[in-house]
């Protein structure tokens, strides 16, 4: 009798402890999405929610990671404000997530980065990573940099570099403009500018360079036009986004200049639909960014471009969304496990395939990502034309010209403090 009740007790405790394991197992590994999904800018952060969401989508249609867990996303609106964001990362931590991505902003990058170091340092056991998507302000991975920090993006001097290179090939660009918006991002753009124009571009004449109120505040950009007249400018060059970009765009195609613009986030979809075909033409607007939408060297880009367009009747943009996901994922199973500080290890030196042959690296030095980058402009002959709310554009994207891996693989000046390794 004895024998039987210990029996029974010992099966009741197996099959709960095997119940607790399952239950255990199919909890999913959260990331937490922290960006404007309301707001001036909130269409922006909307369009790279649902990047993210269709990415996880296919990697938990893969099976998931770690033996079949799901990825699951978080949305957590900053509403573009820094007060906000702080409380979200608060809110994160409260959650019990481990990991959290941003990139609309670099000022809210770097609020993140700030409050993590000093979170991580008191709270070893409730560490958090950051997957940085977007922010590119070069010193958050140079003096600046953290363990607990991973750029998924080119970075200003990488975006710019390739950039001025491609706009030093261009014979008829002997005078250049330069506008960018007042803060820590902007002012990136605008010393990279000085400083591989004389290295790459030293023919051309910057006759303009100007800093403006960011984040949609000016809606009359009269002045910048005038000035660019004046000074006979060939050609503009701007790291301005979203409703900045669309309304200069559209100012100055208005007033009739013959320029080219050269730009970061010409792409983003709603930027492309507030402007217009016409404009794009028009200015012969050029890009720099990790792949376009007439590039056809890699199926997988080929089919999340599909996918994004069949789903959200748009055209897919920043494959730097589907990156960092396949990246997250890849280092979960590589680290064999969700514990925070081995994941972070497990991405060093993590590889991607890249487009043709080359590879798309993270690098373990500073945490920034190295890849190819592609500078390409608005083509009305594209094989593949741009859709937004499905409706089709008369304009694609074709490519300029390529920057490899290795060119875009530039100096650090990172010194990175790790952790124990777990």
């Amino acid at each position: 009798m004895k024998f039987k009740t210990f029996y029974t007790y010992l099966l009741s405790f197996v099959l709960v402890s095997s119940f607790a394991f399952s239950v255990q197992a199919a909890e999913p590994i959260r990331i937490g999405h922290i960006d404007p999904f309301s707001g001036p800018i909130a269409a922006v952060g909307l369009e790279g929610q649902d990047n993210y969401k269709l990415a996880i989508e296919r990697v938990n249609a893969r099976g998931g990671v770690l033996g079949g867990r799901m990825i699951e996303l978080v949305p957590l609106d900053n509403a573009m404000k820094a007060e906000k964001t702080t409380q979200q990362v608060k809110k994160a931590v409260d959650l019990g997530i481990s990991f959290i991505t941003q990139g609309i902003g670099s000022s809210h990058a770097l609020n993140i980065i700030k409050n993590l170091n000093k979170h991580n340092k008191r709270n070893p056991d409730q560490a958090v990573v950051f997957f940085n998507h977007s922010a590119v302000t070069p010193a958050f991975t140079n003096d600046m940099c953290s363990f607990w920090h991973f750029r998924t993006d080119a970075d200003v001097d990488m975006k710019i570099s390739a950039l001025v290179t491609q706009l030093g090939k261009n014979p008829k660009i002997k005078k250049l403009y330069m506008l960018n918006q007042n803060y820590v991002y902007g002012k990136a753009v605008q010393s990279a500018v000085h400083r591989y124009l004389k290295e790459r571009a030293s023919h051309v004449k910057l006759v303009g360079d100007d800093l403006m109120i960011p984040f949609g505040k000016v809606q009359d950009f009269t002045p910048y036009v005038a000035k660019i007249a004046s000074a006979k400018a060939d050609a503009v060059i701007t790291g301005n986004w979203g409703p900045d970009f669309a309304r200069f765009v559209k100012a100055v195609a208005g007033a009739g200049l013959d320029v080219d613009f050269y730009s970061i986030y010409a792409g983003i979809p709603t930027s492309l639909n507030a402007y217009g075909e016409e404009a794009g033409i028009k200015l012969n607007i050029k890009q720099i960014s990790e792949a376009h939408m007439n590039d056809e060297d890699r199926q997988e880009v080929i089919d999340f471009a599909a996918a994004n367009l069949k789903k959200y009747g748009r055209t897919w943009y920043a494959d730097r969304y589907r990156l960092t996901i396949e990246l997250f994922a890849a280092a979960l199973n590589k680290a064999g496990t969700d514990d925070p500080v081995a994941v972070a290890y497990a991405l060093e030196g993590l590889t991607l395939p890249g487009p043709h042959g080359d590879k798309i690296v993270m690098r373990a030095d500073n945490h920034q990502i190295a890849m190819p980058m592609v500078v390409s402009e608005i083509d009305p002959n594209a094989s593949v034309k741009f859709f937004y709310n499905n409706e089709p554009f008369g304009i694609g994207w074709k490519t300029a010209g390529w920057v490899s891996s290795a060119e875009n693989t530039l100096p650090t000046t990172c010194q990175m403090q790790r952790p124990p390794k777990p």
